[in-house]
């Protein structure tokens, strides 16, 4: 298992009890692109702090990995596995927030890449999928550059900013290893 990967300039590294006050200063830095995007209602440090302490009990259980993205050391943005479904589905839900001044250089691509490395080489995973809403024109462009294939329109998919919004669905297959069966852990 590996803790931490790297590509050129680009590392993500497990989140773990030490980095917690800085992804919080990362979502307060970018408050207003997550009130505009995530589902969850509520964005000031405590509501922050509340959601990374539930997001690294998951990383215990196995159902989510968590990793803080750093551009020559320093703190770019956050990308994470989440509803890691092991059994016969082997799969995850991707998610990524890069920092406003890193956008545009192909910081998101790099992480994902190093995400989709580790979840179908060391994790085992079969599927990693990935919703965006459709104004997101940036986030498609980093999904489809990292391989991944537009599959449909989930319509009122998620609650956000007060109404129920449509998002793009994308899937990437990886390779068909059959699945380990355990809930939890990758296959040998």
């Amino acid at each position: 298992m590996s803790d931490g990967l790297t590509a050129p300039a680009v590392s993500i590294r497990l989140l773990d009890a030490s980095r917690v006050d800085d992804v919080v200063a990362l979502g307060l830095r970018n408050r207003s692109d997550l009130e505009a995007t995530g589902p969850h209602g509520e964005y000031d440090a405590a509501a922050q702090r509340r959601r990374l302490e539930a997001k690294l009990k998951e990383c215990e259980r196995g159902t989510r990995r968590y990793w803080v993205i750093d551009v020559d050391s320093v703190l770019a943005g956050d990308i994470e596995l989440n509803h890691i479904d092991r059994g016969t589905w082997q799969t995850a839900n991707v998610g990524y927030l890069v920092d406003a001044p890193f956008r545009g250089r192909g910081v998101a691509t790099a992480a994902l890449g190093l995400v989709i490395r580790e979840s179908f080489e060391e994790r085992g995973l079969h599927r990693l999928d990935a919703g965006v809403l459709l104004s997101n024109l940036p986030s498609q462009r980093v999904l489809e550059k990292a391989g991944f294939r537009r599959i449909g329109v989930l319509e009122r998919h998620f609650y956000i900013a007060g109404e129920w919004r449509d998002h793009l669905w994308y899937e990437l297959i990886g390779p068909d290893v059959p699945p380990a069966l355990s809930s939890t852990e990758p296959p040998t």
